[in-house]
């Protein structure tokens, strides 16, 4: 019966592929302690496992996985690893260079010292700072390697096993440790964000704080005729001062005629008014227009909910106040996003390119604020494939090249070549918006499930070796695994609190992001209470994904 089993899945690989895919995701749901491993260590996890069978799984299926994976990453954040250089980023690059090199370094020192050679090296780093990529760009170095076709597969199985072994501490220790860490270092997270948020909203007033530029999910339209002297005479303009709170003219009738105003056009006595707005400004519309009224003309009023992707020159820069005094009229501002985390609903956030709005209002206030800003995001399924088969090609044919230092041949590798691919698509899709569309959803898969089916393929073809490996070298990585995961993140917190001097809660989220650990990241806002590390997170997790990536083919060329 087992003998029989064992033949049907050597016969049919995909059925072990597909099962450790789904055994891992199940793997990474479960709670511990309020801690979940996530979905790509519970598939290597399953595929280690699973691979005691001694499958034989095709190298093209792991291949291609990781090219889709990584292209996409690189897709993703290239807009924000580009726009980072510029100096309001630069910052944020020397976190993720001082982290990655102190990374490096104490990668290489502790593989020496317990002399683990390339491949558990290059998994210890990967584990340890959690950055998956690394087993594609390291495999992919190991192939350049001038020994046996049996060395290279040892090697390759030992990346997978001591990635597998450190990887729950570089997660769960670092979400420990940034829960910790204000404590020890007294610093009051929540009060820190306070501070910041009202710095952002440039006022320390409880009704002009942080949430006073967070315009209302629930709009109101409602029509009034001017019949207060106090509302004739005035501009759109002034009249929409009068209001607590956000509230704007979306039409004017005069008469039988609907007028196309604009805040300067001045409003007569008998003018009806169609006001949208959130409800505790609406509720002050009688006291300062006059009676309200219905009328179908003016109700008529087609809205659009949309998000909007920055990439005008004009508004990359401003400020979401900026943003609105100058293009927002009768535009309600629902959230803002970056690389997909949403920050703090502040007038005094900046915008970087590929930041994305969603706002709700009129269309046709919607529409011009579109043509201000940037590019709309509309439902779409379709994915730009010539675009990524182009750029998987290049990709590969850049990590093939091979440059000599210092007599040690330096490789990028597949994976660190299709990144680059990747970051140059992604950033010339911000420049011409009209070609290279990946949907959110089409992005997912080949993030997602692209990384864990490479993954089941590492852990499946890794399983035969797993046991010896732990047995002989497992405490040993563990322990090095802990060190790398917090000794660059100490010396990051050193570095930008001496050298950089970062308020603490950007500080952290940037080391969140340099070391490209989300989880720690959602457990700082959860100390905090506030979006705001999220604004210090994404530049850093963009550079942190391209040199973490990076160091895996590097480990294995200089160790």
């Amino acid at each position: 019966m087992w003998q029989s089993i064992v033949d049907t899945v050597r016969a049919y690989p995909q059925i072990i592929i597909f099962l450790a895919i789904a055994i891992g995701y199940y793997i990474g749901k479960i709670k511990i302690f309020g801690f979940n491993l996530g979905s790509t260590a519970g598939v290597l996890i399953a595929a280690l496992v699973l691979g005691q069978i001694n499958v034989s799984i095709s190298p093209l299926l792991k291949a291609v996985a990781f090219a889709l994976f990584i292209f996409t990453i690189g897709y993703k954040v290239g807009p924000q690893f580009f726009s980072g250089m510029k100096k309001d980023g630069i910052k944020y690059l020397w976190i993720s260079l001082f982290v990655g090199t102190v990374a490096l370094l104490l990668a290489i020192a502790l593989g020496k010292f317990f002399g683990f050679g390339k491949g558990l090296t290059a998994g210890l780093l990967g584990g340890a700072l959690t950055q998956s990529a690394v087993i594609g760009t390291a495999e992919g170095a190991i192939k350049h390697l001038s020994i046996s076709n049996v060395a290279k597969a040892t090697m390759e199985s030992n990346v997978a096993i001591a990635y597998a072994i450190t990887y729950i501490f570089g997660t769960a220790g670092l979400v420990v440790f940034y829960k910790l860490i204000p404590k020890i270092m007294k610093i009051d997270l929540k009060k820190e964000a306070r501070k910041l948020e009202e710095e952002l909203s440039g006022s320390t007033d409880a009704e002009e704080g942080p949430e006073f530029f967070n315009w209302d999910k629930r709009l109101n339209l409602r029509v009034f005729k001017v019949t207060n002297i106090n509302a004739a005479g005035k501009t759109v303009h002034e009249l929409e001062a009068l209001f607590p709170g956000k509230a704007v003219v979306d039409k004017l009738k005069r008469g039988n005629e609907l007028i196309d105003s604009n805040g300067n056009t001045v409003i007569q006595t008998g003018d009806i008014l169609a006001i949208v707005g959130k409800r505790a400004a609406i509720v002050e519309a009688e006291r300062i227009i006059g009676q309200e009224i219905e009328d179908k003309d003016a109700e008529h009023v087609i809205g659009e909910i949309i998000n909007i992707c920055v990439l005008k020159k004009d508004a990359v820069g401003k400020t979401l106040g900026d943003i609105s005094k100058d293009y927002g009229h009768g535009c309600f501002l629902r959230r803002i996003t970056r690389q997909g985390h949403e920050l703090p609903l502040a007038k005094n956030v900046v915008v970087h390119k590929c930041d994305v709005l969603k706002v709700a209002g009129a269309k046709k206030d919607v529409e011009k604020l579109i043509g201000h800003i940037g590019y709309p995001e509309r439902p779409t399924v379709t994915t730009d494939l010539i675009m990524i088969g182009v750029g998987c090609v290049l990709g590969t044919l850049i990590g093939l090249m091979s440059v000599k230092i210092a007599g040690i041949p330096l490789t990028l590798g597949v994976g660190g070549g299709v990144l680059i691919s990747g970051l140059i698509f992604g950033w010339l899709r911000a420049v011409h918006p009209t070609f290279g569309q990946i949907p959110s959803g089409a992005q997912w898969v080949f993030t997602d499930l692209g990384l864990n089916l490479f993954i089941a393929c590492v852990g499946l073809i890794a399983g035969p070796k797993a046991l010896n490996a732990l047995h002989t070298t497992g405490g040993a990585i563990f322990f090095a695994g802990i060190i790398l995961t917090l000794v660059p993140h100490i010396m990051g917190i050193i570095f930008g609190r001496v050298v950089l001097k970062l308020n603490p809660v950007l500080l952290f989220g940037a080391l969140t992001g340099a070391g490209t650990v989300t989880a720690a990241l959602n457990a700082l806002k959860e100390e905090a209470d506030s979006t705001a590390p999220a604004i210090g997170y994404t530049v850093c997790y963009a550079f942190g994904n391209v040199i973490l990536t990076i160091w895996g083919a590097i480990i294995v060329s200089i160790m």
